[in-house]
């Protein structure tokens, strides 16, 4: 009975392995798809189209409803184009991310006059179809020929084995709680081997010696304002968004939170100041 047992778990194992990887993969494509749209339509059509309903984007330092925001907006005629660079997915198949290098253009026929780093985190909705639940980027990055996709590989929970456990809210909080206290400690802590740092002016940091040198310049006076946060229903994968107040000035963050060893670690932080 045990051998059974053992062969059925290890097929269930192996039969979410191939449909994450299958997921990954429509799910890099939707992020080209996204951004092959807004060269083709303009930005505004292809954040209307690839928006989910919920989907948070900030407007002037403020988390607000994409859709309603963006059906507000001109439609631009400069060219915002970019791709993915390093992509990751829940167990589920149906919740990842991907972050790359973005740059916008006057025209088709103009130079690049602005470059970042996007990070878009996405949803598959009832339809079965990929809409983003929130974006944040950040700019004057170096240039980056980096031109294939990185898929993050982690071993992921299966929601039906798992039990439960803390909510990316909660270990958001006691993350900015150690912060506070102590930021050196607190990304001792909660970093992983696997984690992506992005800020402006520099390519995104995937090893200790460039996340080191970010985080030696991250002021420690940044006061933080928890807005909002999801989880995948596998519970692996989840994230926080929120304001920043740095010395006056108010912008924005995001953090993927991924579920690795037994407790949740850092997968990617966005931090603009």
């Amino acid at each position: 009975m045990k051998k059974i047992v053992s062969i059925l778990i290890l097929f269930f194992v192996c039969f979410q392995n191939i449909q994450a990887q299958k997921g990954i993969d429509s799910l890099i494509q939707a992020e080209k798809n996204f951004a092959a749209y807004s060269v083709a339509n303009s930005t505004k059509e292809a954040f209307l189209k690839f928006l989910d309903s919920a989907g948070i984007i900030f407007d002037k330092g403020k988390p607000a409803n994409g859709v309603m925001t963006w059906k507000k907006r001109e439609k631009g005629t400069g060219i915002l184009n970019w791709h993915p660079q390093f992509a990751e997915i829940s167990a589920s198949g149906d919740f990842g991310y991907t972050t790359g290098p973005w740059t916008f253009q006057n025209s088709s026929n103009d130079t690049v006059v602005a470059r970042g780093q996007y990070t878009t985190v996405w949803q598959i909705n009832a339809k079965g179809e990929w809409k983003f639940l929130v974006d944040l980027g950040v700019s004057n990055t170096p240039p980056d020929l980096a031109t294939e996709v990185k898929k993050i590989d982690v071993a992921k929970r299966s929601s039906s084995s798992a039990a439960k456990h803390d909510s990316p809210v909660i270990v958001e909080n006691n993350f900015l709680a150690a912060v506070s206290t102590n930021k050196s400690k607190a990304y001792k802590k909660y970093l992983s081997s696997k984690s992506i740092i992005n800020r402006n002016g520099y390519l995104p940091a995937t090893n200790s010696a460039d996340q080191k040198k970010l985080l030696d310049l991250t002021t420690s006076s940044i006061q933080y304002k928890l807005d909002g946060a999801g989880m995948s229903s596998s519970m692996d994968l989840g994230y926080a968004y929120g304001t920043t107040t740095i010395n006056g000035k108010i912008d924005n963050y995001l953090r993927i939170w991924r579920w690795e060893k037994n407790e949740w670690k850092i997968a990617l932080e966005v931090l603009r100041y």
